[in-house]
Formats: C-alpha cells, sequence, structure tokens
C-alpha cells in the first residue's frame, strides 16, 4: 500500500508537466517599427545640390535602417540562445525526474 502514494504522486507531476506543455505560448512582446524617414526624390529636374542633399539623406536612410535590423538582430539571437539553454535544461531534467521516480517505485 506504501506504493500508492508514490504512484499517485508520478501520475500528478506527469499530468502537471504535460498540462504545462499544453499551454498555449505567450504572445510576443510588441516590437516597434523603425523610425526612419525615406527621403523623397527631389526630381529629375532638381538642382545639383538637391540632388547632393537627397543622395545624403538616403545614404543616412540606409545607415538608420541597417541599425534597425542590427539591433533586432541582436535581439533575436539572444532569445534564440536562452530558448536553446531552456530546452537543454528540459532535455537534462525529464531524464533525471524519469531515473527519480523510476527509483521511488523500486
Amino acid at each position: 500500500m506504501a506504493r500508492l502514494p508514490i504512484v499517485l504522486a508520478a501520475a500528478c507531476a506527469a499530468t502537471l508537466v504535460s498540462a504545462a506543455f499544453a499551454q498555449a505560448p505567450a504572445a510576443a512582446p510588441a516590437v516597434a517599427p523603425h523610425s526612419c524617414e525615406k527621403p523623397e526624390f527631389p526630381g529629375r529636374v532638381a538642382g545639383d545640390a538637391k540632388i547632393r542633399r537627397w543622395t545624403n539623406e538616403f545614404k543616412a536612410y540606409t545607415e538608420c535602417l541597417k541599425a534597425y535590423v542590427a539591433e533586432r538582430k541582436a535581439i533575436i539571437d539572444e532569445n534564440a540562445k536562452q530558448m536553446n539553454a531552456a530546452v537543454a535544461e528540459f532535455n537534462k531534467s525529464v531524464p533525471e525526474y524519469n531515473e527519480t521516480i523510476k527509483s521511488l517505485q523500486d
């Protein structure tokens, strides 16, 4: 009769673990769009000074976009690193848990 509480505890724990994974994933946090302003082409008949200014503004615009992408990529990479660490911990912990439960049943 002493094994019954252990078996019940194991069954409850297994149910809790499976329920935790059955939950819907958390909503992704809101991500602000880039704030880079694309310059408007002044037209073919614009003077050289306007074309040069537009060229410089367009270069600044593309640098702004590159910086935004680099920032987002760094966050994505860190998220992936942390997610992979959690998966590895899960993969290591579950067999340990199963072995512990098995040893309690012996």
